[in-house]
């Protein structure tokens, strides 16, 4: 049985966005002395939000070795599932039934996906990308061309199912076959997080490529279409393609919601109730999982932890800024709270954007050209409007 780690052991559960910023950022705050281990089921991380262009062609979502970003940053690697956390002896329980012993833990393992629909392609879960080319094929094949784009709740990202019916109506104009599209979504407006004029920005787009969007809706699939909630219009479709249910990691030892089970975290990242426990990303209960977000709650995180090592800084809590590239394969737009334009909001330009995490990805990009911003770039931080920290139902 393993022994509580010793004084300065901080582990980091999970290899994805804010487990690895969370990494860095201890890298650059933390006193000498502090060592980091980071615990992942998976060998690489995966850069996710360009999984969207793989159907079409456009860019794919890149993969960087876990091992390989540790060594970068004097870490060590231990590749493996977490089952439990034992608070109390500090210690993390392995799938396997070892433990290894923390003296800070951070949990950052995402949350887990469940499809919405059972006739539907749900873009984020296993082979996704293939099902979509696959529906593609079918548009080509014209034995579709009635898709519904469905975003089932509003905890969660919309982003992604925007991009997708954006491309599909490229890849139909472009090879000049009939399509009908339809997004279907909770949201007022189109993205409506993001505020007026970018809403504005997004809802011209979609109206350009012959997208409908109908928002304040939910769908019920029938045969060879899909009920609008509350209208009760039907909309037919051949296919339909839909966002994922999120829910919580289900870690034993670890407190969660009740609805959906993500974990309760105050706004430096403080595990309720858990001592020297830590939560960021998709796994806490801040309603937007998005990567950007997660990154400031890994620094958020970061900065309490390496002040409770001695760190001389002032860490400061979450505090959301929401920043969003909008890929549209040509026609892109890049969204901040109230803002869209065609050019850069943010440097680097990463479709992830985070103090440590965007350069690393961006200079490993085979046509990047690292570097400062441009001469007079201004990033303009501006947060969102005050959000309920709980998840909203969707």
């Amino acid at each position: 049985m393993a022994e509580p780690g010793p004084r300065g052991e901080v582990v980091i559960v999970g290899g994805g966005v804010a487990a690895l910023e969370t990494l860095m950022a201890l890298h650059d705050l933390a006193p000498a002395g502090v060592r980091v281990r980071l615990v992942a089921a998976e060998p690489d991380f995966v850069y996710r939000p360009m999984s969207v262009a793989e159907p079409f062609g456009l860019g794919e979502a890149r993969r960087y070795s876990l091992q390989r970003v540790v060594d970068d940053f004097g870490a060590a690697l231990v590749q493996a599932g977490v089952a439990a956390v034992d608070a109390p002896a500090r210690r993390i329980v392995l799938r396997s039934g070892d433990t290894i012993g923390y003296d800070t833990l951070v949990l950052a393992p995402g949350a887990r996906i469940l499809p919405a629909f059972d006739a539907a392609v749900t873009f984020g879960g296993p082979q996704s990308g293939a099902a979509m080319r696959a529906l593609l094929d079918e548009l080509e094949a014209g034995n579709a061309w009635r898709f519904a784009f469905v975003v089932p709740t509003v905890v969660g990202w919309a982003l992604p199912l925007y991009e997708l019916a954006l491309l599909t109506a490229r890849h139909a104009e472009q090879k000049r076959l009939e399509r009908q599209l339809v997004l279907v979504t909770p949201e007022p407006r189109p993205l409506a997080l993001f505020g007026d004029r970018a809403s504005a920005t997004v809802a011209e787009m979609l109206a350009a490529a012959g997208v409908e969007f109908v928002g304040e809706s939910q769908v019920e699939p029938v045969e060879r279409a899909v009920r609008l909630l509350p209208s009760g219009r039907m909309v037919p479709t051949d296919r339909l393609v839909a966002l994922p249910l999120l829910r919580g990691p289900r870690l034993d030892g670890v407190p969660s919601e009740p609805t959906f089970g993500f974990i309760p975290v105050d706004p430096h990242g403080r595990v309720d109730g858990l001592d020297g426990v830590y939560a960021a990303g998709d796994a806490t209960n801040f309603p937007i999982k998005q990567g950007g977000l997660a990154t400031q709650q890994a620094d958020a995180v970061a900065e309490h932890v390496a002040a409770r090592y001695g760190a001389r800084l002032d860490p400061a809590p979450f505090r959301p800024v929401l920043r969003g590239m909008l890929f549209a394969g040509g026609a892109d737009r890049y969204l901040r709270t109230d803002a869209a334009a065609a050019q850069p909001l943010w440097w680097p330009p990463t479709k992830i954007a985070g103090r440590y995490l965007a350069p690393y990805v961006y200079e490993r990009e085979p046509a990047a050209e690292p570097g400062p911003a441009p001469e007079g770039f201004v990033d303009l931080e501006v947060p969102l409007e005050a959000t309920d920290s709980a998840p909203v139902r969707g």
